[in-house]
């Protein structure tokens, strides 16, 4: 049994530019801020990271609260201690509440380390399989439509099967009839980040005529009536994204008839085990998942790549605009993914399965805290 054991652990709040502003119906992004965390055991580097944001814009966790939760909380119990299991990692935190990104980013040094011990990929950790996975691109509300028309197109052009576009009151009906008439019967979803409202239902239920594979989260997170009463009026399937924020609200909405599909973040839901607790439910009941994905980096990128080999994961997972679309300031060469078309390559190597570039990663961090088991701080 591998040994678990980290006694030094850096926080780096990064910033990583996008070439483009990538809008939804919360606002637009320019830039985007998130902690990665690089620990180590001996000679071994390991990587985990906190996709979030600066300010409480999808999450109501933040760089802010996941620094100091991580600080203050999630790491002392844990440097300089030996653990037998990730589970036994994750029971140090059984009594804390919520804050499941910076979880996630702290079970994920630990996957990484598993995985270099044992000399296996995160994806054999898993017990997933195949050598890659399809992926879509994801297209955010524009007002230049002819942009947003061509955007589409490049990806088209690159191998792209499967179209989503970000919506919200105002911007659905016409984009998603624009793709209709300019691309014929491409695969499209739409995803509405709980843009809409009970009193949109009859708007919402209009949307069927464009035949999409789903309609990704229309309403807010919480309210599983209105989701419920949604399905029942459309053939196109509803996903719940920021409403599947654990297994216990995945089970309440599948039992409830609020939704067909789910998608799995895995910062969102806590980290990898319980991502694949979700999944395994699903998959039990033959619920389709797919890998939902917050632009990051690569660190993070590999690991949900690795997770969407499991079986239950029958749509393209939600990578392309890393893979596809034109971003800025990799410390993660994308190339290490290998991507044909749709079809990208799951890394193999032992632990995440990529290689760092810690000097770039060093100069676009803003701020950086080193913690150790002896002194907690320097």
């Amino acid at each position: 049994m591998a040994t678990l054991r980290l006694d030094q652990v850096e926080l780096l709040h990064v910033q990583r530019r996008l070439a483009h502003p990538f809008r939804i119906s919360l606002g637009a992004v320019t830039a985007r801020e998130f902690v990665v965390l690089r620990g180590r055991a001996d000679n071994l580097v390991v990587y985990g990271e906190a996709n979030i944001d600066a300010r409480p814009f999808y999450a109501s966790e933040t760089v802010a609260t996941v620094w100091d939760i991580i600080t203050e909380v999630l790491l002392p119990p844990l440097l300089g201690r030996s653990f037998g299991s990730i589970e036994e990692v994750c029971q140090t935190w059984q009594s804390v509440r919520g804050h499941d990104y910076a979880k996630a980013a702290v079970e994920h040094l630990y996957w990484d380390l598993l995985g270099q011990i044992q000399g296996e990929s995160i994806q054999q950790l898993l017990g997933g399989q195949g050598e890659t996975v399809e992926v879509g691109t994801s297209h955010s509300i524009q007002a230049d439509t002819q942009t947003f028309l061509q955007d589409i197109e490049s990806a088209l052009e690159l191998g792209i099967r499967r179209i989503k576009i970000k919506v919200q009151p105002g911007w659905d009906d016409q984009p998603l009839a624009m793709i209709r008439e300019h691309f014929g019967e491409i695969t499209l979803m739409a995803d509405a980040n709980a843009a809409y409202l009970p009193e949109h239902l009859d708007h919402l239920a209009k949307l069927d005529r464009h035949e999409m594979l789903m309609l990704e989260q229309p309403l807010p997170s919480l309210d599983l009536v209105h989701h419920r009463e949604l399905a029942s009026r459309l053939n196109t399937p509803l996903c719940l994204d920021e409403g599947a924020h654990d297994l216990s609200m995945v089970e309440n909405a599948v039992t409830f008839d609020a939704c067909k599909i789910v998608n799995i973040k895995v910062g969102r839901v806590g980290g990898l085990s319980q991502a694949k607790r979700i999944h395994d439910w699903c998959h039990a009941r033959q619920i389709p998942v797919w890998c939902g994905r917050r632009t990051g980096s690569g660190i993070s990128m590999a690991s949900e790549l690795a997770l969407a080999t499991l079986p239950g994961f029958r749509h393209p997972a939600d990578h392309g605009i890393e893979l596809v679309q034109e971003t800025l300031d990799h410390f993660v060469d994308i190339t290490q993914f290998h991507r044909a078309g749709a079809e990208v390559r799951v890394p193999v190597e032992p632990g995440i399965g990529v290689l760092v570039d810690d000097a770039m990663l060093d100069r676009l961090s803003l701020r950086r805290l080193l913690c150790e088991s002896s002194t907690h701080q320097i």
